[in-house]
């Protein structure tokens, strides 16, 4: 179980992830995230923001429904999904559906904030319900999850920061040995799993670096 937190914006498929909403410790929507989860009958736990995007119906749902929020004014100097994230105890495992594919700047900031989240020490994977993105820091082995290794999908290393080192692959057919990536670096994206091997993921000696598994399409 972990705590599963909505955030607002466009592009997310709630339907592959509605189990893990079902069975969440807690379900903690970030304004506009209320949007996306109301069609399909799940209520949240809160919903947290300047509700400055939120629609008519969902307030009308949240009020019909007592579900509590918490109000912040619409200037501040974090993001509605930041305050609902940093809210979240930090022993506590992360699942942040988020936007993939909307503004720019949201995605990135969005996708930076997960990676400074797990250099705190946090537990933290983000979706938008059909591309998965893992952060990893440090020396650490990371293995793909099962339902993720398939042969329509890729699997891409996105460094960050001053990049990572001694990257080794497992279970890839392109293969890397303690291999140093920087960012800007395109060697690592796109890989594909080999689909006989019985393990798939990496290793690596330090550093931080997004693991991005998508459909090819």
């Amino acid at each position: 179980m972990c705590i599963v937190v909505i955030a607002g914006g466009p592009n997310k498929d709630l339907t592959s992830l509605l189990p893990r909403l079902k069975t969440a410790e807690s379900l903690i929507c970030a304004d506009s995230g209320a949007d996306a989860l109301r069609p399909f009958g799940i209520l949240p736990d809160e919903v947290w923001g300047d509700m400055d995007s939120i629609s008519e119906d969902t307030r009308n749902w949240i009020s019909e429904n007592h579900i509590h929020t918490r109000l912040f004014p619409v200037e501040k100097d974090m993001t509605d999904s930041e305050i609902c994230l940093r809210s979240v105890p930090k022993e506590k495992e992360i699942l942040f559906v988020t936007s993939l594919l909307g503004r720019t700047d949201h995605v990135m900031a969005n996708l930076f904030l997960t990676m400074k989240l797990k250099e705190e020490g946090r537990r933290i994977t983000a979706t938008d319900g059909v591309t998965w993105v893992f952060p990893l820091r440090g020396q650490c082995r990371f293995d793909i999850p099962g339902h993720l290794v398939r042969e329509d999908y890729t699997c891409s290393l996105i460094p960050m920061g001053r990049g990572a080192e001694g990257v080794s692959t497992i279970g890839m057919k392109y293969p890397l040995f303690e291999k140093t990536i920087l960012p800007g670096s395109s060697l690592t994206v796109s890989n594909e799993f080999r689909m006989e091997e019985k393990e798939h993921g990496f290793t690596m000696s330090g550093g931080t670096v997004l693991v991005i598994v998508t459909p090819r399409s």
